[in-house]
């Protein structure tokens, strides 16, 4: 056996590869209250992002404005139509999202059990577009 070969060999099983997922953070589309204990909340999910990124698993994330600030473009016959508002009417809408690497769908799982921000959490997995090796 090559060296070569060997040498792929044992960086194969060293390292484990990490697929990206993101977790979106649905709410009731309105925020998050500046009341004492919307602040707590906010600074509970402070530390959770804090200590996501020390453990290099935290890829990117925003907080999304309230949904009443939304645009939507729907195409009609290719035409692009620009209104207003949300693309549907719901009670729950994304809030803000994060992107994360993780090892499996179980461990994206835990991550997003540990949202301190109550409300829902939809986990996704992104579609890798890189090419094979």
């Amino acid at each position: 056996m090559s060296i070569l070969v060997q040498f792929v060999r044992r960086i194969d099983k060293e390292v484990q590869f990490e697929m990206k997922y993101m977790l979106m953070f649905i709410d009731g589309g309105e925020g998050m209250s500046q009341t004492p204990e919307g602040q707590a909340v906010y600074a509970r999910i402070t530390e959770w992002f804090d200590k996501l990124g020390q453990s290099g698993k935290f890829k990117s994330g925003e907080e999304l404005q309230p949904v009443r600030s939304a645009t939507t473009i729907r195409f009609n016959g290719g035409r692009p139509i620009v209104t207003d508002g949300p693309f549907v009417e719901s009670k729950e809408t994304v809030g803000g999202f994060a992107v994360i690497e993780a090892a499996d769908l179980d461990e994206a799982i835990e991550i997003a059990k540990a949202w301190p921000g109550g409300g829902l959490v939809e986990v996704r997995p992104c579609v890798d577009h890189s090419p094979a090796m």
